[in-house]
Order: structure tokens, then C-alpha cells, then sequence
């Protein structure tokens, strides 16, 4: 159990209490994650203030000298060897080149550290030691680490997407970041650029729609011919999504771009046909979107005005309510007509011409 709070003194019954020095500095180096410590020319010791050992996680050694060896003692094994570098040139009053080092704590944590060097002298100005600063980067650290990792997986899962250009933008489309190429442009591959920098690649009569996407803030689905290296004008399809914070608000673009040529751009008609989106529905507004009839449909594919027919009513995946073989001949046809089956970042299935 808990005992009784003992009460609280009014205003005036206790006598003001100043605290020392060290206090003030060891609440300063516990707020800032820093610590200090002192190397003496004379004896080779090295005096931690009390901040120091609470990075190091020897609190026990509290007001005690230390030796290189308890601190080798505590050092990862791939940094002991520049710590005792680091620590002759220090006795022979230069600075090291070797500035940080990872300490191996009781409790089985590491901690990245970062020293920086202020040299002592005395009344006469004659060097006598060192003043060192450590910084705790250890947070820091983890987060760079996190940050390659996000890098890796998100090129990990660009390499697999059949773009010729993944990219980020700012919401307004003025900055872009490219994370992914494909070599077979020919163009360079600038990390970081503004649209200034490629708007007069696009082709002039499609300036005017680049500038309208800009102001919409919707994902979309857009084509554009742009200059390539080699002159000439290639349409390119760009699939923009938001992304968003944890609020869901949206803060910039991810786009994927694709080439848009023969047996680029969209799925192979095969590999359409046997989508399980690809429904009736979908086949209808396939076939609309080139202004054929069913007629026109079966003698471009040959296959029966009734089965296409039966196909477009039901709302079941093609290949459920008719052979992979009908479907395929439906998808080429389409294909060949200018229809380009394509998947959305959604993973829902797609047309445009």
C-alpha cells in the first residue's frame, strides 16, 4: 500500500534551496542526450560527468577516474581499435580523425556516440588535456537506417512494375523527384527537376492539357507525346495516385509512366483476357469505346454475335462464362483495334484507347 502524501509546505514555510552545479549540469546532459568527460595529460585518466556514464549506462562508476581499458571494456568490438588510436593521438594533443563509436550497454543496447574535442589549458596557457563533448546519436542513426530501408523496398517494388518511369511530385506538379528509368529512353536520368525543365518536350498540343492536370487535384489517367532523344514524339501514359499522411490528406503525387507502343503500355491481350475483372461490363464499354456493334466485334474476332451477347449481360468474369479460347479472340480483336487493358494502382482493371 501506499503511504500518506505528506503535505504540501505553504508559500513562505520552507527555506529556498539552490541546487549545484553538477545537478544543473547532469539534468542538462540527461535532457540533451550529451554527456562530458575530461582526459589529463598528467596521469592518462579520463573523469566522466555523471551524464556521460548515464549514455554509458555506469552509474555505478559515479565520481570515479576511469582507464582506457574500462572503456575498451565497453566498446563494440569493430570500434576498439580506433578508440585506442584515437586515445594515444589525444595524449600526444592531436585531435583524432576517428569521431564517433558505439558502446555496448548492460541492458544489451548500443548507443552510437559522437565526440567532439575542446583542448584544456592551464593558468599559463599550456595544454594539459582534453574537454570532450559526446552527443548521443543513437536515434538518429536508427531513423537513417529505417530510411535506407524504405528506399530499398520501395526500389524493390518499383523493379517489379512494368514502367518505363516512376516519379513524385509536389501537389502543385512543379517539383518532381524520378526514382526509376528505363534505360531504353535514351534520356537522362535527372533524380531531381521542375516541369520547366521538359514542358518544351511535350508536344505543343498537348501543353494545354499538362497544364489542366496540374490544377486538378484528383488521381488520373493521362497521355501526352513527349520529344524523346532520339527527335521524335512518343505518347506517354501516366498513372498519378495521392499520397497521403496519417490524417489521409493527400501530400504529393506517385506517377508511373509507360511507353505507349506496340505491345507496350497495357497488358498483352492474353493476359487481359484471362483477368477475373474482365467482365461483361467491362467488354461493352471496350467495345464502345471504339464505336463498334456487337456485328462488328464478331467479325473482328469471329466469334457469334450471340455469344458476345450472352458475354456482355452477365456480370461474371469472362473466362467464367465463356472458354479462355472466346475471350482471347475478344481481347485481341479489342487490342487490335486500339483498346489497351491496363491495371490501376488499386489493382482494379482498366481501358483507354
Amino acid at each position: 500500500m501506499q503511504g500518506p502524501v505528506p503535505p504540501v509546505p505553504e508559500l513562505g514555510q520552507t527555506t529556498s534551496y539552490q541546487p549545484t552545479s553538477r545537478q544543473l549540469l547532469r539534468a542538462l546532459e540527461t535532457i540533451t542526450g550529451v554527456g562530458f568527460f575530461t582526459l589529463s595529460f598528467a596521469d592518462g585518466k579520463v573523469r566522466p560527468s555523471d551524464g556521460m556514464h548515464v549514455l554509458a549506462g555506469t552509474l555505478e562508476q559515479v565520481g570515479q577516474p576511469i582507464g582506457i581499458e574500462f572503456i575498451e571494456a565497453r566498446t563494440h568490438p569493430d570500434d576498439r581499435a580506433s578508440l585506442v588510436e584515437s586515445f594515444h593521438m589525444l595524449m600526444r594533443d592531436t585531435l583524432p580523425t576517428q569521431r564517433d563509436l558505439r558502446i555496448l550497454r548492460e541492458d544489451g543496447t548500443v548507443r552510437r556516440l559522437e565526440m567532439r574535442f575542446e583542448r584544456m589549458v592551464d593558468d599559463n596557457r599550456r595544454p594539459v588535456g582534453w574537454i570532450i563533448c559526446v552527443l548521443d546519436r543513437s536515434e538518429e542513426e536508427s531513423l537513417r537506417k529505417n530510411l535506407e530501408l524504405m528506399h530499398r523496398r520501395l526500389r524493390a517494388v518499383l523493379d517489379q512494375l512494368d514502367v518505363d518511369i516512376a516519379w513524385f511530385s509536389s501537389l502543385d506538379g512543379i517539383r518532381i523527384e524520378r526514382v526509376k528509368q528505363s534505360a531504353s529512353l535514351g534520356t537522362p536520368a535527372t533524380p531531381l527537376f521542375t516541369i520547366e525543365s521538359w514542358f518544351d518536350a511535350v508536344h505543343p498540343d498537348d501543353r494545354a492539357q499538362v497544364l489542366e492536370n496540374l490544377e486538378r487535384g484528383e488521381a488520373n489517367v493521362t497521355e501526352v507525346r513527349v520529344r524523346l532523344a532520339t527527335g521524335q514524339y512518343m505518347p506517354l501514359r501516366s498513372v498519378r495516385q495521392p499520397v497521403r499522411d496519417e490524417r489521409g490528406e493527400p501530400v504529393e503525387w506517385l506517377g508511373l509512366t509507360t511507353v505507349v507502343q506496340p505491345g507496350r503500355g497495357g497488358l498483352e491481350a492474353d493476359d487481359a483476357a484471362s483477368e477475373e475483372l474482365l467482365n461483361g461490363p467491362l467488354l461493352r464499354a471496350a467495345r464502345n469505346l471504339l464505336g463498334w456493334t456487337i456485328p462488328v466485334l464478331a467479325d473482328q474476332s469471329g466469334v457469334s454475335a450471340s455469344t458476345i451477347m450472352r458475354i456482355e449481360e452477365a456480370t461474371a468474369a469472362v473466362i467464367e462464362v465463356a472458354r479462355r479460347r472466346t475471350a482471347e479472340r475478344l481481347t485481341r480483336a479489342l487490342t487490335q483495334g486500339g483498346v489497351i487493358f491496363h491495371r490501376t494502382l488499386t489493382g482494379k482493371l482498366a481501358i483507354s484507347l
